[in-house]
């Protein structure tokens, strides 16, 4: 090969991607005269054997067309990316044209190809190999001859025939199953399994939700059998075996709409100025027994799902409503954490055994706050209210020793979605955290983390409720966030307290909720594992989940094991086994299942509120800046629009990724993180989740 040849090949090389126009191979190989004049003669021979002329004059390397494989992820526009198995390479871009017949969420097989115009990876899909769709939620729209279903996600594409159908009405929400998807020019085909209703009833919202996201939505006949045997009677016996707290003064304390009962407090100053407190929780694990059907379904679920107006249980109503619920003046089971603290809230001893009670009363938020802030005034008796301002006094010095300690009180406020009688929504509301809330919050974590400590020193295996320590990458982008709101954060050795700081210096601004809100973003999700990794967000070194058995899995889980500790001595720890880790996983999964489905509904009803504000004007706060545009929370109501780039008229604006800024080019005009403007309420796409507001002026 001649020295020409070899530096040609060495020079498209070391950018065989990128094509290279004959003029610029020239000059980067400095060629003069003769050699000039051979370089077009060589390219086209080079062009048989190992070079590709990707247009008129420019030339690659050829590339052997890899071929990758990995799950489709589309996005609404038609376009997407593929998701590799291998975590550490990035997601291929897969553009509109090169999708064939693949649908979001498709395990799929990619032939691996470059730009021409930059050289740059894109893919091309070449077959489906696993589909992720049997079925889908879609609206029925008639034909002149036939029908079709339209999928309500327009991720997943076009419509699917169905052939006649006499007893669905257009605009019908149902579940299709496909028969035979699409394959060249032909459409999908399929059946009809389910009509859930007209496309403008609350209810129908409710079970488009619970399916699309897969949540188990019937119990079963043998389970409601194995349900209806318990009866809501308590063995004499079975008392018998039981510390009988029924004359203590305990209490439950939940919100208005509350049903289920999980827990019932009571507390008792002694003598010598400590504090006795009893965290009394239901014994489901006495009712639901392993490998049971009851414990099954429970299983199956991981958690209650609650959505505006409405809750999917994780257990049957006869025990989530009944014999498991701390209903007042009824006699129930429950396992009792007894913990002593001193005035400072250290905890001095716990104890824990099983018991039956007596609740005294049912109370709420709303009751307990007015009684704490106007005791005179609230119409309950002398006793309970004595044993409230107790209780408040516990729960600050609780709160106080977290907060030496490092706990985050990350104090977000939600939105209340005020329904009308047909579940559908008339009004959001701004909800409080009161003393009310703070002091349950209190006697809860304290009864967790005692119960976690207890399991730990006495060599059990358990799940533990982890929180793991932020990534300094995702620490920093809050640090730039904050400083944009004009707040300096130091990350030094003790970042907790650092974070606190932050916090506190956040209280009384209009943006503490959206720094609130980043914050909780930037930390790692909570999860459960059988490893103790600790909590960052609670500065606890060990903590579990026990307060709550009726509704989510892994509290039964804990039990469980604590009735096996309180009656066996292990005298070292054994290791978790297979099944434990896979508890583990399974019920974070669930957990995360449902708040998805819980904050699609949320959604979708704010969406639903806000068409009736078509047009109006509201204040909110700038929430993310993109290249496409800025989001805007709105003030007290917490929904959270796009104004796009296009709508802003008088200049041509440019996103800074460094400030996440957009810039006018000529009069830099500026729109950042935290800036308070006014909106009207463009458009809404409730079936999208998606708003969009243009811009009224910067306040």
């Amino acid at each position: 090969m001649r020295l020409l040849d070899k530096r040609l090949i060495n020079l498209f090389s070391r950018s065989p991607r990128k094509p290279l126009h004959r003029r610029d191979i020239a000059e980067m190989l400095n060629l003069r005269g003769g050699e000039r004049k051979q370089l077009t003669g060589i390219l086209r021979k080079m062009v048989e054997n190992g070079i590709v002329e990707q247009r008129k004059g420019a030339y690659r390397l050829a590339q052997q067309q890899e071929s990758v494989v990995g799950v489709f992820i589309q996005t609404w526009q038609g376009y997407g990316f593929l998701r590799l198995d291998n975590e550490n390479q990035e997601d291929l871009f897969i553009p509109a044209k090169c999708v064939a017949t693949a649908m979001d969420g498709d395990r799929v097989q990619v032939r691996k190809r470059f730009s021409s115009r930059d050289g740059r990876p894109y893919g091309e899909i070449v077959g489906v190999l696993e589909r992720a769709h049997k079925k889908l939620l879609g609206s029925y729209r008639q034909l002149a001859r036939g029908g079709e279903v339209w999928p309500l996600d327009v991720k997943l594409g076009r419509g699917i025939r169905v052939g006649q159908q006499d007893d669905v009405n257009p605009g019908d929400i149902v579940e299709v199953e496909i028969e035979r998807f699409a394959s060249g020019t032909s459409s999908s085909s399929g059946r009809i399994v389910a009509v859930l209703g007209a496309a403008d009833d609350p209810q129908v919202d409710i079970e488009t939700v619970i399916r699309s996201h897969a949540l188990p939505h019937q119990f079963s006949s043998g389970v409601l059998a194995e349900a209806a045997k318990l009866g809501a009677e308590i063995a004499a016996d079975e008392i018998g075996r039981r510390r009988d707290l029924r004359k203590l003064p305990l209490l439950t304390i939940d919100g208005e709409t509350a049903q289920d009962f999980d827990d019932a407090v009571a507390l008792r100053k002694e003598e010598d100025g400590t504090y006795r407190l009893w965290v009394c929780i239901a014994d489901v694990a006495h009712y639901v027994t392993e490998d049971s059907a009851l414990d099954a379904a429970a299983r199956e679920r991981g958690t209650s799902v609650y959505f505006p107006g409405y809750c999917l249980p994780m257990l049957p109503e006869a025990l989530s409503h009944g014999i498991c619920s701390l209903n007042p003046q009824e006699d129930r089971l429950v396992m009792t954490a007894e913990l002593l603290f001193n005035p400072a809230g250290e905890r001095l001893t716990s104890t824990f055994y099983s018991a039956v009670m007596r609740s005294r009363a049912r109370l709420t938020y709303t009751e307990v706050a007015a009684c704490l802030d106007q005791a005179g005034k609230q119409h309950l008796s002398v006793e309970i209210i004595h044993q409230l301002q107790e209780m408040s006094a516990l729960a600050e010095s609780l709160g106080s020793m977290r907060k030496e300690r490092g706990s985050l009180d990350l104090d977000v406020p939600e939105v209340d979605i005020v329904l009308d009688e047909a579940g559908r929504p008339i009004d959001l509301v701004k909800t409080e955290r009161t003393k009310a809330h703070r002091l349950i919050e209190e006697f809860m974590l304290a009864a967790n983390e005692a119960v976690a400590t207890f399991l730990e020193q006495h060599n059990c295996s358990f799940l533990y409720r982890i929180h793991e320590s932020p990534a300094l990458d995702k620490l920093q982008d809050f640090q730039q966030l904050a400083a944009e709101c004009g707040v300096g954060l130091v990350l030094g050795k003790n970042l907790q307290h650092d974070l606190q700081n932050l916090l506190a210096e956040m209280t009384d601004r209009p943006e503490a909720r959206l720094l609130n809100q980043q914050l909780l973003r930037s930390l790692q999700q909570a999860r459960y594992a059988p490893e103790n990794k600790g909590h960052f967000g609670l500065a606890a070194q060990c903590y579990c989940h026990f307060t709550s058995p009726i509704r989510r899995y892994p509290d039964l889980s804990v039990h469980r094991t604590l009735k096996k500790a309180l009656s066996v001595t292990r005298s070292k720890k054994i290791a978790p086994d297979a099944a434990l880790f896979e508890l583990a996983v399974d019920c974070s999964a669930k957990e995360r299942r449902a708040m998805t489905a819980e904050r699609d509904l949320v959604a979708l009803r704010c969406c639903q509120f806000m068409e009736k504000h078509l047009g109006e004007q509201f204040s909110g706060i700038i929430s993310a800046a993109t290249e496409f545009g800025f989001f805007v929370e709105l003030e007290n109501i917490f929904v959270e629009g796009l104004v796009h780039v296009r709508s802003l008229t008088g200049d041509y604006f440019t996103f800074d990724p460094t400030t996440r800024t957009l810039i006018g080019e000529r009069r830099r005009q500026t729109y950042r993180v935290g800036m308070p403007v006014r909106i009207k309420v463009l458009k809404v796409e409730s079936g999208r989740r998606r708003l969009d507001f243009t811009l009224v002026e910067q306040r």
